[in-house]
This record gives C-alpha cells, sequence and structure tokens, in this order.
C-alpha cells in the first residue's frame, strides 16, 4: 500500500519548533545556533557499522527492472495525488537484494579518503566560500574549519555529491528502468534525465535543515523536476529527523509574486512529517515541494539517506542566477557547455531509458 496525506496515513500534521522562513536559494543548512550538544566521536565507526551488517549476496542492478507490481502501484489515483499534495511516500520501492547490492556500492565510494574529503571541502565552501574551501586540502583542515559552527549546530549534515559518476554500478542503479517509470509517471513527461545524486549523512548534534525546494538550488526552467530520498538506515516514527512537507506548497504560485524573502511562512500549509521509513522505502517529492527536518537528537544515531534528482528530457537552463547555489557542484563541470535558455542534452545529464507503458 501507498502511503499518502490523503489516505489519512501519511503521518500526523505536526508543528515545528522552528518558524518557518524561507530560506535563501542557496543553502539548505541551519542559519542560527542550536542548543543541541554535539557526539561527534565514533561517528565515521558507526557509519561504517551501517553497512557492514551481514548481508545475502544479490546480482547486479540488473535487477531493478519495472515490476507489475510497480505498474499497479503508481495508478492514476496515485499521480493524481502526487500532483495536489506535492509528496509520496512508497514502501518497498526496493527489495531487500537490492538494497544489498546498493548499499555496498555507496560504501565502497564513500569511505575513501577521497569521497570523506570532498564532503568536508563542500561543506567549507557552503559556510565560507570557495576560496576557503581551495584551501582546506586535508581532512584535519577542514574539520578544524568547520569545529566552531558544528558546536553551534550550524553544519545540518554532510553531503556527498555524485557518486554515480565515480561508480559505474551506481550509474547503472540510478538510471535503472524503475527509478526512470516512477519519474515519468509522477511527472506526466515521457523521459527523464538524472541531474544528481547526493549522500545525505546526518550525524548526532547535527542542526536543523531548513525549509527549501530543490528546484530552487538547481538552473532548470521547468516544473517538471522531482527527488527520490532513499533511506539507508532506519528513520524511527520519533525523534529520527525524517523529513517534512509543505502540502501543496509547490502549487503556491502567490508565494513567490506577492510573498517576502524574510517572511515567516508560519500557519501557510498543512505540515505532514514521513515518520518511520525504512531502507528500501522512498519518499519522493516534486522539485517545488518546500521541506525541511529537525536537528538530529545528540543522542540519536546517524541518519543516512540517498537521493536522486530527475529532471524533465526537454528542460532548458534557465538565466544567471545570482550567486553560486549549494548544489553548484552538480552543474559547473557541465553547464558552461550549454548556452543560457538552451535545452539541457550532456552526458553528465544522461537520459534514463525509455519504459513502455
Amino acid at each position: 500500500m501507498l502511503v499518502s496525506p490523503t489516505a489519512m496515513a501519511f503521518g500526523a500534521a505536526v508543528t515545528l519548533p522552528q518558524s518557518m522562513r524561507r530560506i535563501s536559494s542557496t543553502s539548505k543548512h541551519a542559519s542560527s545556533p542550536t542548543r543541541i550538544a554535539l557526539q561527534r566521536a565514533g561517528c565515521v565507526l558507526a557509519l561504517r557499522a551501517v553497512y557492514a551488517a551481514p548481508r545475502r549476496k544479490s546480482g547486479t542492478s540488473r535487477s531493478f527492472p519495472v515490476t507489475e507490481e510497480d505498474r499497479q502501484r503508481c495508478s492514476t489515483d496515485v499521480q493524481l495525488d502526487f500532483e495536489r499534495q506535492g509528496f509520496l511516500k512508497v514502501p518497498a520501492i526496493l527489495k531487500e537484494e537490492e538494497m544489498a547490492t546498493l548499499s555496498r556500492a555507496i560504501e565502497e565510494l564513500q569511505s575513501s579518503e577521497k569521497c570523506a574529503l570532498s564532503a568536508l571541502q563542500h561543506q567549507v565552501r557552503v559556510q565560507f566560500g570557495a576560496v576557503a574551501a581551495s584551501q582546506c586540502t586535508t581532512l584535519a583542515a577542514c574539520r578544524k574549519k568547520l569545529a566552531a559552527l558544528e558546536k553551534r549546530g550550524e553544519v545540518s549534515f554532510l553531503q556527498y555529491f555524485n557518486l554515480h559518476r565515480l561508480s559505474e554500478e551506481l550509474r547503472r542503479i540510478a538510471m535503472s528502468p524503475r527509478f526512470s517509470f516512477w519519474a515519468t509517471r509522477l511527472l506526466g513527461v515521457p523521459r527523464v534525465r538524472l541531474y544528481q545524486d547526493a549522500l545525505f549523512v546526518k550525524r548526532p548534534g547535527d542542526g536543523a535543515t531548513d525549509w527549501h525546494s530543490d528546484l530552487g538550488l538547481a538552473p532548470f526552467d521547468t516544473n517538471s523536476f522531482l527527488t527520490f530520498w532513499l533511506p539507508l538506515t532506519a528513520v524511527p516514527p520519533r525523534g529520527g529527523s525524517s523529513l517534512v512537507y509543505a502540502i501543496g506548497s509547490h502549487r503556491d504560485f502567490a508565494l513567490p509574486f506577492h510573498g517576502d524573502l524574510d517572511e515567516d511562512l508560519t500557519g501557510r500549509y498543512k505540515l505532514w512529517r514521513t515518520g518511520s521509513i525504512l531502507p528500501g522505502d522512498a519518499s519522493i517529492h516534486h522539485g517545488w515541494t518546500l521541506h525541511s527536518a529537525a536537528a538530529a537528537p545528540s543522542s540519536g544515531p546517524l541518519r543516512v539517506a540517498w537521493t536522486l534528482g530527475f529532471v524533465a528530457d526537454g528542460a532548458r537552463l534557465h538565466g544567471a542566477r545570482g550567486g553560486p547555489a549549494e548544489d553548484a557542484v552538480s552543474y559547473e563541470p557541465w553547464i558552461g557547455d550549454c548556452g543560457r535558455g538552451a535545452v539541457v542534452d550532456h552526458p553528465m545529464v544522461p537520459l534514463l531509458p525509455l519504459v513502455d507503458d
């Protein structure tokens, strides 16, 4: 069974402790101090332990086809619900063997010093700018640079971008027929392109993820964009920093015309929390849907999730931005090859396979 607010099974309406302020279009990270005490010791070992649990042997990602169950679950009613609400929770979109394949592929990359350094450098860039990031060439230098911010809870997570560009296995998974099927069905488009993947590691004591919409950080002039949020660790129903969505916010066309960047949007939308979500499940949201997550408890477990961003084939690039966004590392390597306003057709934004209805 799919879970949706229409079915009253998506979770209870919630009121978040932080006011619902629109954040800048450049970052998702907490912009104010929190009182959470940090417990950093052992985080790396704990993350390795996440992937160290015994797993049965499995095949390759070629076992990610579109199943009859997918076709039945992604019904017209479900597609309409996604369009109205702006998000959807899909239990067990990946089977146990498929999750084992995905976890192993991510672990091989994420545990490398190169990827760890890249994630820390990206966080330094978000907080201090590109020049500061270029000067942090070691893990120790990056951690020293971020230490004060982490103590104040102003770092929301570490983010590992575009692992699919480093792993043929992850690339096959990200571009599998199953993800292509769900993305095209929910967006109502013939085909989609893979914009980016990102591994989010929210550590004990990390700050809140501010309200944002993913398309506000991307360079596309389109409404046809969505994100899959795939947990690699179980998120408990309480205290697990699950995602919270503003229902219908992707359809709020009045907001950009009449709103204020500093406006407090508390009370403008009904809110829904994803609640408990397990490895193999997916939370899918539209590119304009506002979403956030609470700070991670200092005594809680790591929250690890892999995300996939898909954009409709035929989307164009919009005009110049006011400044580099947090996700700029995803488009900086290729955007210079495309003209302003051009249709995006680039090998670094690969086209997913066509899936028959």
